[in-house]
């Protein structure tokens, strides 16, 4: 019994890996990339700001920065995968 349920699951991974494998084809045959990524990440300087109690008003204040700089990014993105 415990032989059927290995073959099983790896039946199972390798239908799932064909499955990808076909799907990135796919998308490579379209000109994308798959395995690309987002791109380039902001640094906004909050890690671990939801399990902080205090907040440094210091960082508030460059928020509007910081957003400005996440919106720099998200167009110089979308020039590039254009």
């Amino acid at each position: 019994m415990w032989q059927q349920f290995s073959d099983y699951v790896t039946a199972k991974r390798e239908a799932k890996k064909d499955r990808l494998r076909r799907k990135n084809a796919a998308l490579r045959a379209q000109g994308k990339e798959p395995l690309k990524g987002w791109g380039k990440m902001v640094d906004s300087g909050f890690g671990g700001l939801n399990k902080n109690d205090t907040v440094n008003s210091a960082q508030l204040d460059n928020m509007g920065f910081r957003k400005h700089q996440a919106e720099e990014i998200g167009k110089e993105n979308n020039r590039t995968n254009q």
